[in-house]
């Protein structure tokens, strides 16, 4: 059985240098401007047809799944602070958050790492 697992990742990160892993794999976030991307199942037949730098997009497993995100304000832009939401959806197709991060305008100077969880 192969692995038909999507989800969708968007990244606000104006202001800050940021990374996100998803079960260990960085998925190639770099901060600095909003992101989104389509994240997909380890053994998803479309992960084959990637491009050898998109194949950590192929990420996801069924069940539990694992968030770590590393970000830091840098230089003196104004932000509105950083926010990563993952996107799942249900059986009948709808779009429900998994996760969400949102950061603190202005106090996120040092370098912080947080972790989380979402199912598929």
């Amino acid at each position: 059985m192969s692995e038909e697992l999507m989800a969708v990742i968007n990244v606000m990160a104006y202001g800050y240098e940021a990374s996100v892993a998803i079960n260990g794999l960085d998925i190639g976030i770099a901060g600095g401007k909003s992101e989104s991307t389509r994240l997909f199942g380890r053994n998803d037949p479309m992960a084959a047809q990637l491009p050898e730098e998109m194949q950590n997009l192929a990420c996801l497993k069924s069940g539990a799944n694992e968030v770590a995100i590393t970000y830091k304000l840098v230089g003196d832009e104004a932000s509105s602070g950083l926010s990563v939401e993952i996107k799942t959806a249900d059986p009948s197709g709808a779009e429900k958050e998994a996760f969400g991060h949102r950061g603190d305008p202005g106090r996120d100077a040092e370098s912080k790492t947080v972790t989380g969880e979402f199912e598929l």
